[in-house]
């Protein structure tokens, strides 16, 4: 079971579990824009009435009842306490309304709207004894938006959020080449990632599995001095606690752990990261060096900012000696705090449109290797977005985010074989201009629509 929003990925965003948030400039909120829907019949929808239920300010979450609801397999990966409190957490702008639902029987989507007007994408699938054995909230689409009708009105959508925008769609070869077939904004210069970085620390993995100094199921074991701030569930896990390389590796790309990240950065070294970025076709990965954890990035951003005022100012050997000033242990910083830009400052991660596609290409050239077998799985435990699965019967994604930046980037197949890349970068040095999380989806998903035409 898995709890989490798909984009809104840290060091990102400290509260994990949603991307639901009030409006920026305290007025009235939207009313939801469609008409609420009957949940089906079913041991999933019966399920998705109750978590339904809980979203709402005004409900205290039972954990007893969590622990009866829940199956024990999943509760195994997330206590009934944990679950509570994630479940609190979304319904902090509820009460949540059903507005378009799918499935039936045993697993249902169901898109959901809170009085902010965000909508999240509930999943919930049930086991025979009608448990719940997975429970996802991922961004959602508001049903009744009319999308993008062409590549222009597409391309007027991203200038018109006001903010540095580059939006690429290429198509990849057998070779693993990458030809554009619509580019928007910049697409040539290096923009912020955040958490979509963690593409190339799966690369080095697959490297290290790969040279033998590694295997997927290799116990790695947790300690305070890896320990991040969310998104994830690891950091609340106790110091010595062991989870595999593929454990933390699905949990790194799926859920954007970044305790998971920073505990696999660890053990493949940092230079390994930058190397694994050069193999995948980034075209300076010396932009990233020395290469930051998410520890690094939270500490120098915001724990102690006035260490790092411009780190696109620092020499490299500057640079080690900010590194080296980050402390060990827990990370002793108010999450409340992460709210100012910094990627333009040089803190966060950066590369081109071309860059993110030639690194989808080259991970699932790896994936086709005994090395990188998992790869395929991991990239596509949570696809970010709502295709149709016949259609576009493989996706896999990963999102970032940080105060002033978010980007998602895609690795989609065709029923027909074609093979698309999708990226979008957003950034700007005013956090609350920045659009959201479902704005990045719904503009994904228009161009997931106009490449098929």
């Amino acid at each position: 079971m898995v709890t989490g929003c798909s984009t809104d990925d840290s060091p990102d965003a400290p509260n994990p579990g949603t991307s639901a948030t009030p409006t920026a400039d305290g007025e009235s909120t939207p009313a939801p824009s469609t008409e609420p829907v009957l949940m089906p019949d079913g041991p999933a929808g019966e399920q998705a009435v109750w978590v339904l239920s809980q979203l709402d300010p005004e409900v205290t979450v039972d954990a007893d009842e969590v622990a009866e609801r829940v199956a024990p397999e999943a509760l195994a990966e997330m206590s009934a306490e944990e679950l509570a409190g994630a479940l609190t957490s979304v319904g902090a702008t509820g009460p949540w309304t059903a507005v378009a639902v799918r499935g039936e029987g045993s697993a249902v989507a169901v898109t959901i709207t809170d009085t902010t007007g965000t909508f999240l994408e509930l999943q919930v699938a049930t086991d025979d004894a009608g448990q719940i054995l997975t429970l996802f909230f991922a961004p959602g689409a508001d049903p009744s938006r009319e999308p993008a009708a062409s590549w222009e009105e597409l391309d007027e959508l991203l200038t018109g959020t006001g903010v540095t925008h580059a939006l690429q769609v290429s198509t990849v070869d057998e070779a693993g080449l990458c030809t554009p077939v619509h580019q928007t904004g910049d697409t040539a210069t290096a923009l912020p990632l955040g958490s979509i970085v963690k593409i190339y620390v799966l690369g080095a993995v697959v490297t290290a599995v790969g040279d033998g100094s590694l295997t997927w199921d290799t116990d790695l074991t947790l300690t305070d001095d890896v320990k991040s701030l969310p998104s994830g569930t690891l950091q609340d896990q106790p110091s010595g606690s062991t989870v595999t390389v593929e454990q933390a590796a699905t949990a790194m790309i799926s859920i954007s752990d970044n305790t998971a990240t920073d505990l696999l950065i660890s053990t493949v070294g940092r230079e390994a990261v930058l190397a694994a970025m050069g193999d995948m076709g980034h075209h300076d990965p010396t932009v990233n060096a020395p290469l930051l954890t998410t520890r690094d990035l939270f500490w120098l951003g915001w724990g102690a900012p006035e260490i790092v005022p411009s780190w696109t100012d620092l020499s490299a050997e500057d640079r080690q000696a900010a590194l080296d000033q980050v402390p060990l242990g827990v990370l002793d910083i108010d999450p409340a705090s992460i709210t100012g830009s910094r990627w333009d400052d040089g803190l966060d991660w950066f590369a081109t449109a071309e860059d993110l596609c030639t690194a989808h290409a080259t991970l699932q050239t790896m994936a086709t290797t005994d090395a990188g077998e998992p790869v395929r799985d991991i990239l596509s435990a949570n696809p970010g977005v709502d295709l149709d699965s016949a259609e576009w019967p493989y996706v896999g994604f990963k999102g970032g985010s940080a105060p002033g930046d978010l980007a998602g980037s895609w690795y989609a197949e065709t029923a027909d074989g074609e093979k698309v890349v999708l990226s979008i970068q957003l950034a700007t040095d005013d956090p609350l201009a920045l659009p959201g999380a479902v704005d990045l989806v719904n503009l994904a998903q228009d161009a997931f629509a106009l490449s098929t035409t």
